[in-house]
C-alpha cells in the first residue's frame, strides 16, 4: 500500500512541475510575441490596425471542380495527340498495310511446344509460306501458289480465323508436306 501511495505522490509532483514548466514556458512565448509585435507596431506607425481574419472567403467548390475538370482535359488532350504522333512517326508496316497489300504479313502462328512454332506467312499478293520455326533456326516448310493461295487469304480476310481452323490448315499443308517428300 505504501508503494502505491509513493507512486501516485511521485507522479502528481511529476505531473504539477510538467505544469509548472509548461506554464512558464508558455508565458516566455508570450512575452516574446507580445515584444515583437509592440517592435512592429512602432516601426509601422501608430496608425497601424491588423486585418480581421473575418474577411477570408472559402473557395467556391464549383470553380474547384471546373478547374480541375478542365485541366484534366486539356492532359488527356495533350496525351492523345502524344500517342497520334507517336504512332505516325513509327508506322513499321509499308504504306500499303491499310488495304492488306503489304508485301509481308503474318497470317497465323502456332505453338507447337518446346520453342518450336509453325507461322503461316503472306508473301506479295498470292503467295503464301509455312515456316517453321525451332531453337536451331527457321525452315520453309512449303510454298502455296494459286488457287490454293487465293482460298486461304479469303478466308484470312474475310473473318477472324479460330484456333480450329487454323489447326486444320496446318494438319492439311503438313500432310501436303509429307506427300511432296520434304
Amino acid at each position: 500500500m505504501k508503494i502505491i501511495l509513493k507512486i501516485l505522490l511521485i507522479g502528481a509532483l511529476t505531473i504539477a512541475f510538467a505544469q509548472d514548466t509548461l506554464s512558464a514556458a508558455a508565458k516566455n512565448d508570450s512575452l516574446i510575441a507580445a515584444q515583437k509585435f509592440e517592435a512592429t507596431k512602432q516601426t509601422l506607425g501608430t496608425d497601424y490596425q491588423p486585418v480581421p481574419l473575418t474577411s477570408y472567403q472559402p473557395p467556391d467548390i464549383g470553380k474547384v471542380v471546373s478547374r480541375m475538370a478542365i485541366g484534366l482535359g486539356v492532359i488527356l488532350v495533350l496525351l492523345y495527340v502524344l500517342y497520334y504522333l507517336t504512332k505516325k512517326i513509327r508506322k513499321v508496316e509499308s504504306p500499303g498495310a491499310n488495304n492488306n497489300q503489304s508485301v509481308i504479313q503474318l497470317l497465323d502462328s502456332k505453338f507447337l511446344g518446346a520453342g518450336k512454332n509453325i507461322f503461316l506467312i503472306k508473301a506479295g499478293l498470292e503467295r503464301i509460306l509455312v515456316v517453321g520455326a525451332s531453337q536451331e533456326g527457321m525452315r520453309t516448310l512449303t510454298e502455296i501458289q494459286g488457287e490454293e493461295a487465293k482460298l486461304l487469304l479469303e478466308t484470312y480476310n474475310s473473318k477472324p480465323v479460330t484456333a480450329a481452323q487454323f489447326s486444320a490448315t496446318v494438319d492439311h499443308l503438313l500432310r501436303r508436306f509429307k506427300k511432296e517428300g520434304g
